[in-house]
C-alpha cells in the first residue's frame, strides 16, 4: 500500500505536468503579442484615422489574466480580446461605432497582415492564420472606478450601451489567486498597456493552474456532450472564491466541489468592479447547461476521488484521459515517469508511471515524494 501523501505528492505533480502542457506555446505567444503590438502601433497614427479619438488599448480576459489554455486536440487557434478606448459618446449608435472601428482596421489590413475581418455584436474580430484578435470599442466612463468603461452592443435581446469593467475584473483575480510576489504592477496609464509577459506554469499558482485545468476539463465535456460553454470570466469569478485546497489535486476537487452547487441554481454573478456588468449575462443559453455542468463537475469531484482509491494505473491513466484529454495525459505520465527513474537511480522510494514503486531502499523512512513546485496553496 503506497502512502497516502506519497500518492496525493504523486498526483499534484502530474497533474501540475498536465496543467504545464495546456499553456499556449510560446511561440503562439509571441505571434500573440507580435499581432497585439502592430495593431496598438497602427490605430494611434493618423492613416487609421482613429489617432484625432485618442486610443487607449489594453488586453482583457485570458490572456491579461495568464489563465489562457491550449485547444486540447493541440489545434493552435486561440485568441486575444482587447479594449479599445475610444474619446466618444458613451450612447452613440453601436453600428456606428463597431463600423468605425472596422473600416479603420480594413483600411490597415495589408499591415496588420489579418486574413480576414468579421464585425461581431461587441467587437470587430481580425482572423489570422491560426488565432485571433477581438477588437472591442469603449468609452471610459468618468468619475467612476478605475477602468468602468461603456461598451456597444447591437444585439436585439440586450442593451445598446452597458457598463463593464474587464480590468478592474482582472485586478480583483490577481489578489484572489496570484500572491503578491509573483503579481504584475499594472496600471492603465499609457495609451498603449502591453500584453503581460508569458509566465510558465511552475510560477503560476496552484489556484490559477486549478482555473487552467477546470477550463480545459470544461471544453472537453462541454463539446462531448454538446452544451454551450460556461464563459471563462465566469467560470473564473467562481473558482476563485472557492475555499484552497492544499496541493492541486485537493485544490481542484475544492473548487469543483464549491462550483457544482452554484452553477445548478439561477445565476446572479455581477463583475465585483463594476455591479452593473454581469458576468452571468450570457449563459447559459439553455438551462440545460446547468444541469450537465454540474453533473459533469461532480464526476470531477469523484473522478479525482478514484485516483486516490484502490485500483490499476490503466484505470487512473484513462481517468486523466477523460478528464484533460489524451496529449495532456500523455505529457504529464511521461514526466511522471522520468521522475520515477530518476528516484530509482538515487536507490530512493517513488511513484512509478505504472502505479508501483519504484527503488531499492527497505526503509519507509527514506520514501521521498515530489516537492511541490508552485507558489501558495
Amino acid at each position: 500500500m503506497i502512502h497516502g501523501d506519497v500518492l496525493r505528492r504523486f498526483y499534484d505533480d502530474l497533474l501540475s505536468d498536465v496543467a504545464r502542457k495546456i499553456q499556449i506555446s510560446p511561440t503562439a505567444y509571441k505571434e500573440a503579442v507580435r499581432h497585439f503590438d502592430v495593431v496598438a502601433a497602427y490605430i494611434h497614427e493618423e492613416l487609421s484615422g482613429l489617432a484625432h479619438l485618442d486610443p487607449v488599448i489594453y488586453p482583457q480576459g485570458s490572456f491579461r489574466m495568464a489563465s489562457t489554455i491550449s485547444a486540447y486536440d493541440d489545434r493552435e487557434d486561440y485568441d486575444i480580446d482587447l479594449l479599445l478606448e475610444l474619446h466618444i459618446n458613451q450612447f452613440a449608435s453601436p453600428e456606428a461605432v463597431l463600423e468605425t472601428v472596422a473600416k479603420a482596421l480594413r483600411k490597415g489590413q495589408g499591415r496588420l497582415q489579418f486574413q480576414s475581418l468579421e464585425v461581431k455584436k461587441r467587437c470587430v474580430t481580425l482572423w489570422y492564420a491560426n488565432m485571433h484578435l477581438d477588437v472591442t470599442p469603449a468609452v471610459l466612463i468618468p468619475g467612476r472606478q478605475a477602468r468602468v468603461i461603456g461598451i456597444f452592443d447591437t444585439h436585439p435581446d440586450r442593451p445598446d450601451h452597458a457598463l463593464a469593467n474587464p480590468e478592474g475584473f482582472a485586478q480583483w483575480f490577481d489578489k484572489m489567486v496570484r500572491p503578491q510576489v509573483v503579481m504584475d504592477t499594472r496600471e492603465v496609464q499609457a495609451s498603449t498597456v502591453p500584453v503581460p509577459q508569458q509566465k510558465p506554469a511552475e510560477l503560476k499558482t496552484t489556484r490559477l493552474l486549478t482555473v487552467q485545468l477546470l477550463k480545459r476539463f470544461r471544453d472537453i465535456r462541454c463539446d462531448a456532450r454538446d452544451y454551450d460553454r460556461m464563459p471563462s470570466v465566469l467560470l473564473s469569478k467562481i473558482a476563485a472564491e472557492a475555499p484552497q485546497g492544499h496541493g492541486l489535486l485537493a485544490d481542484l476537487r475544492a473548487a469543483a466541489s464549491y462550483m457544482a452547487p452554484i452553477v445548478a441554481r439561477s445565476l446572479d454573478v455581477p463583475n465585483p468592479a463594476c455591479p452593473e456588468d454581469l458576468l452571468s449575462d450570457r449563459w447559459p443559453k439553455k438551462v440545460s447547461s446547468q444541469l450537465m455542468l454540474y453533473e459533469d463537475l461532480n464526476d470531477l469531484v469523484s473522478k479525482l476521488d478514484e485516483l486516490l482509491q484502490e485500483g490499476t494505473q490503466v484505470e487512473k491513466k484513462q481517468i486523466i484521459r477523460s478528464l484533460f484529454g489524451e496529449n495532456a495525459a500523455a505529457e504529464g505520465y511521461r514526466r511522471a515517469g522520468e521522475r520515477a527513474s530518476a528516484k530509482s537511480r538515487e536507490g530512493t522510494f517513488a511513484i512509478a508511471a505504472g502505479g508501483g514503486v519504484a527503488g531499492t531502499s527497505a526503509s519507509a523512512k527514506q520514501v521521498v515524494a515530489p516537492t511541490h513546485r508552485f507558489y501558495g496553496d
